[in-house]
């Protein structure tokens, strides 16, 4: 896990330091993860004023329908369809990369006829995701902006220690939506 933070920051700063023109560096948070009990936290460098390279730290908590705890961390790479500036609304989109821990719990249910029966989860894994995602950047002001990103990918499982008598699960669909707000510096 430490080889991955170390080589995904050390990709941000090389590409950092090579790019012209620097825009600057965005520190924000996803709001919508407040539902899962914690924030996230994500830094992204643009650069050539139409560039963008992030990278996210993310968990949570939560128990709609399921027991559901997860953290990983999150490359983005984003084309900006127009310069940076603020006032503007600026869509954007690119490929994303990054991994993800789980543990999900979830009860079986059958009524009592045995016709509806919903199987029960119980494993923890670790999973690769990728995909491609597409949002939109509004800097009302010099310094805060808004973000929103929606990302549509696969994740694939893998050290899967799996705690019911269910075949272990192979992969997901993986799909984000962030509303973030944040600073830039």
């Amino acid at each position: 896990m430490k080889k991955i933070i170390y080589t995904l920051s050390f990709i941000l700063l090389v590409t950092a330091a090579l790019a012209q023109e620097p825009i600057g560096i965005e520190v924000k948070s996803n709001l919508l993860n407040l539902v899962a009990k914690r924030p996230s936290f994500s830094i992204e460098k643009t650069f050539s004023n139409q560039y963008g390279l992030e990278l996210s730290y993310t968990s949570g908590v939560l128990n709609i329908g399921r027991n559901y705890k997860y953290d990983g961390f999150l490359l983005r790479a984003k084309k900006y369809s127009d310069d940076i500036k603020p006032g503007d609304l600026i869509p954007f989109y690119g490929l994303y990369l990054g991994n993800l821990n789980k543990t999900i719990n979830k009860e079986g249910y059958a009524d009592r006829t045995g016709f509806i029966s919903v199987a029960g989860r119980n494993f923890t894994a670790n999973s690769i995701r990728a995909g491609g995602n597409i949002g939109f950047l509004f800097i009302p002001k010099k310094r805060f902006l808004l973000e929103t990103t929606g990302g549509l990918g696969y994740g694939r499982y893998f050290n899967v220690s799996n705690y019911a008598s269910n075949p272990n699960p192979k992969g997901y669909l993986d799909f984000q939506f962030w509303l973030s707000a944040g600073y830039i510096f």
